[in-house]
């Protein structure tokens, strides 16, 4: 009879002991991992105490953070006090180890992940006594990681040509090294990716005139040949289940940990409660009305309720509910820092939208179950989580603040090339120089303006507060925005047409026109994506507090 093991890892390798689990339950193993075993609405150290007692062997992933975790300690020294359960360490990076460990079997997964999945098998089934003490120095990395690697640093490189953007260079110069740190922000690098042949696009508009044609060759050349295909398969790559094992928390996608479905279509009858803040009451409407659906009853109070609900989002942490005398689930519809009392308590993710309320409502009154269906891999404090409707928009306007930069860095770049600004100070006059000054001024503050604006609205999306946290205000707020953007657009042929054009020098450069452009066509396309949705943003928003 294959033996129970008790996984013993740290939140920082989330992604790799998530498909370790599913593979050894693939295998025949029953696997005990916390975030797919705690019942919601229960302390969660008792549950992990009767994990440990139960299991044979114990799993302990190896890794720097886990070794220097106290929780991490703890589980596998109290496996110590019983001679016949098992240690088995899975390397997953080389540390110096406590001396109580060194005697325990071990197994590398620094290298082929396949490999090391067949020797733990089989050692899993067949114990064995090491011949070779446990690696404790030394770097490795899959194939795919150094595969990875490889293509970050040429997109990295490349990217340099959109300097002017400052956002894309930021992000993918560095991706490389972050890439074997493993501390990548997986959406922050995603959109910079699909960003990248975008700010290409102008940047071959840019230095595509007269004397350019040797460069503007290059850059057409190796985006359509080159770039578009390495770009393709980094994106590929960092979603693939290699990448997804190596990266940290925040350079995982946030994926439902399990796709368990029930088949109970006639759930017990459970009263409830949910405890909420009025700016979260679409979410408590939505998930009652589910709950309602399914045959359950709404409490009067939270005393008379057999489940209370608490909403978290950073309008609410804490709730009055006793969690050691009745059914709590928190429920986290933002990402915030639940209450001490609250932490204690295993959690349903919601943050990324309501998804299967159905499961909710049929497992609700079969709490062990109701993880193993709604179990949501971890996630660290360096990823916060939106809606994807909410992610895209921050996305776009992340984007056309880069390309506000680019607005600035533009001006030198033109007047520079091609001699215009040695044209410039030798045939007009100081004052129409003055005059030109004003104009970049102007320029200046309406790109200062519109970013100061899309700040705060990024702010507002993330957080759910501020002015522009309603979407009245929100979609009023994008009128003076887009007139910002098409001022600066139209602020060139002004100069031209005013000034520039009587001596015979005409500005070509196409910055200006970039963010409005993008505002308005990516705004097209994030509309069109939000149909889809559109009961993800309306709860998003906060309702008014009475």
């Amino acid at each position: 009879m294959p033996p129970n093991i008790f996984m013993s890892y740290s939140r920082r390798e989330t992604g790799f002991v998530d498909d370790l689990t599913y593979r050894l339950e693939k295998a025949g193993f029953n696997v005990w991992l916390d975030y797919r075993r705690l019942i919601p609405g229960t302390p969660w150290a008792g549950q992990i105490d009767k994990g440990l007692k139960e299991s044979d062997v114990v799993l302990l992933v190896v890794s720097k953070e886990s070794i220097n975790s106290k929780y991490v300690d703890k589980e596998w020294r109290h496996v110590l006090d019983f001679e016949h359960k098992r240690v088995i360490m899975v390397i997953f990076e080389a540390v110096k180890l406590p001396p109580e460990l060194k005697k325990y079997e071990w197994v590398d997964f620094r290298g082929s992940y396949e490999a090391g999945l067949k020797e733990l098998i089989s050692q899993l089934n067949s114990p064995i006594k090491e011949a070779a003490p446990a690696p404790e120095t030394g770097f490795k990395a899959p194939l795919a990681v150094w595969l990875t690697t490889a293509l970050a640093l040429y997109v990295g490189l490349f990217s340099l040509l959109t300097f002017w953007t400052i956002l894309l260079p930021w992000v993918l110069v560095p991706l490389a090294w972050r890439v074997i740190k493993r501390d990548y922000n997986y959406q922050q690098t995603q959109t910079a990716l699909w960003a990248l042949p975008l700010g290409l696009v102008f940047t071959t508009i840019l230095f595509g005139y007269e004397s350019r044609e040797t460069l503007i060759d290059f850059v057409v050349v190796s985006s359509t040949i080159i770039l578009f295909p390495i770009l393709i398969s980094l994106g590929l790559l960092l979603r693939s289940a290699a990448l997804q094992r190596w990266g940290k928390p925040e350079a995982n996608r946030v994926l439902f940990a399990n796709q368990y479905n029930p088949t109970d279509l006639n759930p017990t009858p459970v009263s409830f409660f949910i405890d909420h803040a009025p700016q979260d009451k679409l979410f408590a409407r939505d998930i009652a009305k589910e709950l309602t659906r399914h045959g359950h009853i709404p409490a009067k109070d939270m005393q008379s309720a057999e489940a209370v609900f608490v909403l978290v989002s950073r309008f609410k942490t804490d709730t009055e509910a006793d969690t050691e005398q009745k059914v709590v689930f928190p429920v986290l519809v933002q990402t915030a820092q639940p209450s001490e009392k609250l932490s204690h308590v295993q959690w349903i993710d919601y943050r990324r939208g309501l998804r299967k309320l159905d499961i909710l409502a049929k497992l609700l009154s079969d709490p062990a179950k109701l993880l193993a269906a709604l179990g949501v891999r971890p996630t660290s404090g360096a990823q916060t989580v939106t809606p994807a409707n909410i992610a895209s928009i921050t996305g776009l306007l992340s984007v056309v603040i880069a390309m506000e930069f680019g607005g600035i860095l533009g001006y030198p770049i033109e007047l520079i090339r091609g001699g215009i600004l040695e044209k410039i100070f030798n045939d007009i006059s100081i004052i129409e120089l003055f005059n030109i000054a004003l104009i970049l001024l102007g320029h200046t503050i309406y790109i200062a303006v519109a970013t100061t604006l899309i700040y705060f609205m990024i702010k507002a999306l993330r957080e759910r507060r501020g002015f522009f946290a309603s979407i009245p205000a929100f979609l009023i707020g994008q009128i003076p925005l887009f007139i910002l953007l098409a001022f600066q657009a139209s602020i060139i042929d002004f100069m031209n047409d005013a000034i520039l054009k009587k001596y015979g020098i005409v500005l070509v450069t196409v910055f200006p026109d970039i963010p409005v452009i993008v505002h308005m066509f990516g705004g097209i396309l994030v509309l069109v994506f939000a149909l889809f949705r559109l009961n993800d943003i309306r709860r998003w928003f906060p309702a008014r507090a009475k």
